[in-house]
Parts: C-alpha cells; sequence; structure tokens
C-alpha cells in the first residue's frame, strides 16, 4: 500500500516538472522570439551584427530617443514623453558607452550602464 502511495507522489512530481519544464521552455521561446522581433527593428553597423539581450534592450532605448528627438525637432510632441527627452522620463543620464550603432548621418549616444529602472 505504501508502496502504491510512494509511486503516485513520484509519479505526481515528474508530471509537474515535465510541466514546469515545458512552461519554461514555452515562457524562454517567445522571449528570444520577442527579442529576434526587436532586433530587426533597429538600426546597427554593421547591419548583420548578432546582438546581445542587453545590447538590444539599450539600442532599444537610444534609438527610441533619437525618434523622439526628430519628433519634437519636427514639432510633434510624441505621446507618454517626458519633456527631457527621455522615454517617460525613466533613463537618467549616465556615463557614455561606445557608439555601435548608426542611425542616417547621426551618431546616436549610448545610454550607459547605469540605467536601470528603480
Amino acid at each position: 500500500m505504501q508502496n502504491c502511495l510512494m509511486r503516485k507522489v513520484m509519479n505526481s512530481d515528474m508530471t509537474r516538472r515535465i510541466f514546469t519544464n515545458t512552461r519554461e521552455r514555452w515562457r524562454q521561446q517567445n522571449v528570444n522570439s520577442a527579442f529576434a522581433r526587436l532586433r530587426k527593428l533597429i538600426p546597427t553597423h554593421p547591419p548583420d551584427k548578432k546582438l546581445s539581450k542587453n545590447e538590444t534592450l539599450r539600442l532599444a532605448m537610444r534609438y527610441i530617443n533619437f525618434l523622439v528627438n526628430v519628433l519634437r525637432e519636427q514639432g510633434l510632441q510624441p505621446m507618454g514623453v517626458a519633456a527631457q527627452g527621455d522615454i517617460l522620463g525613466l533613463f537618467p543620464p549616465g556615463p557614455q558607452l561606445p557608439d555601435r550603432t548608426l542611425i542616417g548621418d547621426h551618431q546616436v549616444p549610448s545610454p550607459g550602464p547605469s540605467h536601470c529602472i528603480p
């Protein structure tokens, strides 16, 4: 009787582990897919450079800030953007990183490593 109960518990644990692993694999595939889509939208130099997730997020922030400034120069106020020109005012100025992207003729500064959301 106790042996049968142990098998059920072990079977239940194994089923739960398989389900958890499958769910995590699915989640990670979705995250990777989202980063792949984001990488395609960010101009880089060279164009075929494989960006890490960190680089992708940093360059996305820089590119969005660049686009905000372009809209501001054209006299348009983008929605959801703070007066100082940073995305929602969440990214304060910080140390510069080497530039790895060119947008048209404009070199866009890096947001720096201290840019994290509190």
